[in-house]
């Protein structure tokens, strides 16, 4: 009989063989409350089952943010899914080649430059001057090293900087994460978005030329 695990996941990829990366939610929550920077938050690949039913179907329409209940059975090393209820619909998007990008991004990475810092924060503000957002921006790295590709893959960990969203906000609110790589600028950056469907995170969908809602 073969093993399985259950547990619950973040869908960091889709990668193009098919397999899904996925995060384990609780180590990586234990982590941020730890504050444990060196925690192995590598994610693992699951494949899709091979069956025509609900189960595939649910795997089938899972996007990169969501959360998820998972049962997976293990073969040689491999992971497969057996059962998966979907928990939350957070929506990660990556784009790669950005142009023109949004003042708030720029000005953070300005600060960090200032302050010889390789990474910087900081909240953006809706016209009512309420927290809407948190743009962080990190420095690219030297050829080979491609960090755009690393958050992609999770050699990068991006989920503590979701958890701590999670943990500051008092909401249940789906959030809008983008990672974004720009052709002319020296950083790589993620912006997480407090409204998966909100005004600002269809703005920069619409912007960037990222699939809608």
């Amino acid at each position: 009989m073969e093993p399985t695990t259950t547990g619950r996941f973040r869908v960091l990829d889709r990668r193009p063989d098919g397999r899904l990366l996925l995060v384990d939610l609780d180590e990586a929550v234990a982590a941020v409350e730890d504050d444990d920077t060196e925690a192995d938050l590598q994610p693992l690949a699951a494949v899709p089952p091979a069956s025509d039913d609900d189960l595939a179907e649910t795997v089938r329409d899972l996007k990169p943010g969501y959360e998820v209940t998972a049962s997976l059975s293990w073969d040689d090393s491999e992971a497969r899914f057996v059962d998966c209820a979907v928990d939350g619909r957070t929506w990660i998007q990556y784009a790669d080649g950005v142009s023109g990008l949004f003042e708030a991004a720029q000005e953070t990475w300005y600060d960090a430059q200032m302050a010889g810092e390789a990474m910087n924060s900081r909240l953006t503000y809706s016209t009512d001057n309420e927290p809407n957002g948190v743009v962080y921006t990190f420095a690219k790295q030297t050829p080979p090293q491609d960090l755009f590709e690393e958050f992609r893959t999770g050699a990068t960990p991006i989920e503590p900087l979701i958890q701590r969203v999670e943990a500051e906000r008092d909401d249940s609110d789906d959030r809008a994460v983008f990672v974004m790589n720009p052709v002319d600028e020296e950083f790589v950056l993620i912006y997480i978005v407090f409204r998966k469907d909100g005004m600002l995170a269809e703005t920069v969908r619409d912007t960037y030329g990222l699939p809608p809602l």
